[in-house]
């Protein structure tokens, strides 16, 4: 990964390199040895000033938390949960929808799932919340995946 800030990219550099380790049986401090060996450009920089002069003290999340916050934008995360608050479905399918709206959650920690469901709610295509309301369902006692399910029927009746 060379510290390009795209998101996609960062989670599949880390996934790739999660599955390695996993596969491999690789402990955390090797892989933060081997790094630097799929990084290039500014994530390379990061790594070789900050991350390899004291490779000891640094567990393989400290990296991955360090190269986001010094290749990424310093309010990205700022923009991203803002992206998550304004969230709505749209023309999106539902179900598109959803995964949007749980894959910007998964980077916020303090998100709940009473949140998460409150989200959801709120950007749902109105049609849908109506029929949620009617069948009895409730935001603030229904989980998620049952508002889905219920909700997608809908969404493909409709």
């Amino acid at each position: 990964w060379t510290g390009h800030p795209d998101l996609d990219e960062f989670d599949q550099w880390c996934y790739e390199l999660d599955t390695w380790a996993e596969v491999n049986d690789v402990p955390d401090g090797f892989v933060v040895k081997t790094m630097m060996n799929y990084l290039g450009g500014k994530a390379a920089k990061f790594f070789m000033n900050h991350v390899a002069p004291e490779r000891n003290k640094w567990s393989k999340q400290d990296v991955y938390d360090g190269l986001f916050d010094y290749c990424f934008p310093e309010d990205f995360k700022r923009v991203l949960r803002a992206k998550l608050e304004r969230a709505y479905q749209g023309t999106t399918r539902l179900r598109d929808y959803v995964r949007e709206i749980e894959h910007l959650a998964k980077r916020f920690p303090d998100v709940t799932d009473f949140q998460l469901v409150q989200i959801f709610w709120k950007g749902i295509n109105q049609y849908l919340r109506v029929h949620l309301i009617e069948k009895g369902f409730d935001p603030e006692t229904t989980p998620l995946d049952r508002l889905v399910k219920h909700a997608a029927r809908k969404e493909k009746a409709h």
